[in-house]
């Protein structure tokens, strides 16, 4: 079995690398795990725990959605927070208008359902995880330091390619190592 996703790699641009800075200093009483740059993505889909069985109906899956689409852009725009209020749990960089990734992930969701996989839960929300949160000092200066922080400025994140990633979970931190990858090509 292999914990997998699949994912569009991402760089933040210089702008949202000072954001993401500014969070840090300005958080930095608060008990918050930051993603490292280089492990930063936007995931499509988690699959989960996979049987390697799996795999190569999964890449199959990839190859169809893929030769069926066409490569996107998005315009990064926002922070957001999964959670509540009161327990806010991720950091995140999102999109306000995301509609054409919306129709990729349906595409794939079809294929994953024909393989097998229980249908994705929750609303669909494409993210960056910028930080985990594990304790927050003062919630009141958390949000007054979210509402402040809203970017006003915005990046590009070009959708031409698509990774299979395995996600290995450590005490170090995830590694992740990338299965196969595909162009999107239609």
């Amino acid at each position: 079995m292999k914990r997998l996703f699949i994912a569009v790699d991402i760089e933040l641009s210089s702008d949202f690398q000072s954001l993401t800075k500014q969070l840090q200093f300005d958080l930095r009483n608060d008990t918050i795990v930051w993603v490292k740059n280089d492990l930063q993505h936007l995931t499509l889909r988690f699959l989960g725990e996979t049987p390697d069985s799996k795999i190569e109906p999964i890449v199959t899956a990839l190859n169809t959605v893929a030769a069926t689409s066409q490569s996107l852009e998005l315009q990064l725009d926002k922070i957001g927070v999964f959670g509540s209020k009161h327990a806010p749990e991720t950091l995140w960089y999102g999109f306000s208008e995301f509609t054409p990734f919306r129709i990729l992930f349906e595409k794939l969701e079809k294929e994953l359902l024909l393989l097998g996989f229980n249908e994705n839960y929750g609303n669909f929300v494409p993210h960056i995880t910028v930080g985990r949160i594990k304790k927050i000092d003062n919630k009141k200066r958390f949000w007054e330091t979210f509402e402040k922080l809203q970017p006003t400025f915005t990046q590009t994140i070009p959708v031409t390619h698509l990774k299979l990633i395995q996600s290995k979970l450590s005490n170090d931190g995830p590694k992740y190592n990338t299965l196969h990858e595909i162009v999107i090509s239609g």
